[in-house]
């Protein structure tokens, strides 16, 4: 069985069942092969690796390759061609080759869970472009992260692995919350918040019903992605897409009980690009279906 995601600059694929492929070389692509489960017999450059769970390797560009798997054993590959040098934030290095150690120690476990959440993120019926970027995001800091033995500091990997939005909890404390985080950071006695991130917030509030990207946000804060991604969640205990979708829910449920619109054009009025995608997030967050929350009121 095989299974392809594609992302701007990644490409991520699972194959279990048995599995075998022809000696290949990528010209401008890494490539790290992971066995999450049995034995994976690799030959790269001529030289046979038997690889057991939690021993990958990665190939560099040109290198010739190719594995074969047995029908009780899993391998995670994923692709990239900026590679995590300097950490993330350095991606000026195009068409300069980086050497890593060829063999790298992983945690099965670990990958195995953070790769269904991608998927899930990734087979999303339309999923949001600022919930893919993250999970580009949290892809890259992984690699960081296991290339270079570089800990990224935050729970940016988890955060964006398909974990609930804000769980099943009631919409009003999610946006309470928001909502008190917004006011403080919005005040005069809020001198301990980056005044950019304020702006980053104010920008949110403004204009969430819109499509909106991490490089727009990360730009309004004056960092990087990886540190802006950091940053906001300190700062929120969510990430982007998570706290735009909870204000989009909350505006929903306004609607739902002060107007007649129809659940469609409540969905399609919020930016959610279809009526599925809304009953999804809005059961998510608030345990109901847009109806059922309607007809309780």
């Amino acid at each position: 069985m095989e299974l392809n995601m594609m992302l701007n600059g990644l490409e991520l694929w699972k194959a279990s069942g048995g599995f075998a492929n022809e000696p290949h070389v990528h010209d401008d692509w890494y490539q790290v092969t992971l066995p999450v489960r049995g034995q994976c017999h690799l030959v790269q450059e001529q030289h046979a690796y038997p690889l057991q769970a939690g021993l990958g390797i990665i190939a560099h560009p040109r290198m010739e390759h190719f594995f074969e798997i047995g029908s009780d054993s899993a391998v995670i590959v994923i692709k990239f061609r900026n590679p995590p040098v300097g950490g993330l934030e350095d991606s000026g290095g195009q068409g300069v080759q980086t050497e890593f150690r060829t063999t790298q120690t992983f945690d099965p476990a670990e990958i195995s869970r953070l790769f269904r959440g991608w998927n899930a993120i990734l087979l999303d019926d339309a999923p949001e472009p600022l919930r893919i970027q993250e999970a580009e995001l949290a892809v890259e800091t992984y690699l960081r992260r296991m290339l270079t033995g570089q800990p990224d500091g935050s729970n940016l990997t988890l955060a964006t692995a398909g974990i609930g939005v804000a769980g099943s909890v009631g919409t009003g404390l999610v946006y309470g919350q928001l909502q008190n985080l917004y006011q403080q950071t919005s005040s005069h006695g809020s001198a301990f918040i980056d005044p950019h991130l304020r702006r980053v917030l104010e920008y949110i509030h403004s204009d969430y019903t819109s499509p909106m990207d991490v490089e727009s946000m990360a730009a309004v804060a004056h960092q990087s992605r990886y540190h802006f991604m950091r940053s906001f969640k300190a700062l929120t205990g969510s990430t982007p897409y998570q706290y735009v979708l909870n204000l989009r829910v909350e505006e929903a449920t306004r609607r739902l009980r002060h107007t007649t619109d129809s659940v469609t054009t409540i969905s399609f009025g919020l930016g959610f690009s279809n009526v599925s995608q809304f009953y999804r997030a809005f059961q998510r967050v608030t345990g109901v279906t847009p109806m059922e929350y309607r007809n309780q009121m």
